[in-house]
C-alpha cells in the first residue's frame, strides 16, 4: 500500500489499481519496449484522472462536514470516505457530482495544455478525437515526441470516459449514486441499475469489450441482490 496526504486528505493506493490499469492499458499484449512505454503513459495518465476524481469528491465533502476524508484507489476505481460525517440529500448530490466534474474539468485543462504544445486548437481537437478510440494518427507521431503527446491524449481521453462511465445510473456508481439521492424508494432505484447494466451488457458483447462486459454483469448482479433486500 502506498499512503500520502493530498490537501488534507489522507490517500491510500493498492496494488490492485496499478495491475488493473496495467491490463487496461493493454500490457497482456505488449510485445516490445514501445508498447510497455504507452502502457506506462496510460496508468500514470489513469492514475492522475482517478486521483483528481476521488479529491473532487473529498474537498467537496469535506467543505460540507470539516472532517478529514480518506480516500482509497483500487482496481477499477476508487472509494471516497467522510468519517464521522452526515450529509443531507442535496450535499450527498453536490459531493458525489464533484467527482466526475473534476475528472472533466481535468480533461478540458489537459486539452487546452495540448492545444498549446501543439500551437494549433484545431490540431489538438483532431488529436483527441481519434485518441478517444485508442488510434494515433501517423502525421502527429511524425511532428511530436511521442511521450508529451500520448500522455496528454490519454489524459483527455481516460477523463472523458471514466466520467462517461462513472454518470451511468447504475448503482453504486456515481450517477447510481446521484439516482439513490434522488429517489424514494431503493427498489426502484436498483431495478433502474439492473436494467441499464444488462443493456450494457449485451452493447458490450456486440463490441467485444469484455473486461466492460464483466463489469456491468457484476453490477447487475450486485442491484439484483440489493433489491430483493430493499425495504420499499
Amino acid at each position: 500500500m502506498i499512503r500520502f496526504s493530498l490537501f488534507g486528505v489522507s490517500v491510500s493506493i493498492s496494488p490492485t489499481l496499478w495491475l488493473t490499469l496495467a491490463v487496461l492499458g493493454g500490457a497482456l499484449s505488449c510485445t516490445g519496449i514501445a508498447d510497455w512505454l504507452g502502457v506506462s503513459l496510460f496508468i500514470v495518465a489513469a492514475f492522475v484522472c482517478l486521483l483528481s476524481h476521488e479529491m473532487g469528491h473529498a474537498l467537496v465533502g469535506r467543505l460540507f462536514a470539516g472532517n478529514r476524508p480518506e480516500v482509497h484507489l483500487a482496481w477499477l476505481g476508487g472509494d471516497c470516505e467522510h468519517p464521522g460525517a452526515s450529509f443531507t440529500r442535496l450535499q450527498g448530490v453536490l459531493m458525489t457530482l464533484a467527482g466526475p466534474l473534476a475528472s472533466v474539468l481535468l480533461g478540458v485543462c489537459a486539452m487546452f495544455v495540448l492545444a498549446l504544445y501543439v500551437s494549433d486548437f484545431q490540431y489538438s481537437l483532431y488529436l483527441t478525437r481519434y485518441f478517444m478510440f485508442n488510434v494515433i494518427p501517423g502525421d502527429a507521431l511524425s511532428l511530436y515526441p511521442y511521450m508529451p503527446l500520448v500522455f496528454f491524449c490519454n489524459l483527455i481521453a481516460v477523463s472523458c470516459w471514466w466520467s462517461l462511465l462513472n454518470m451511468l445510473p447504475i448503482f453504486p456508481l456515481d450517477g447510481g449514486q446521484i439516482m439513490h439521492g434522488l429517489m424514494r424508494s431503493p427498489r426502484l432505484m436498483h431495478l433502474v441499475s439492473v436494467l441499464v447494466a444488462v443493456a450494457l451488457v449485451v452493447v458490450f458483447v456486440w463490441l467485444k469489450l469484455w473486461v466492460m462486459c464483466f463489469f456491468m454483469v457484476a453490477l447487475a448482479v450486485l442491484n439484483y441482490r440489493f433489491r430483493c433486500h430493499a425495504p420499499y
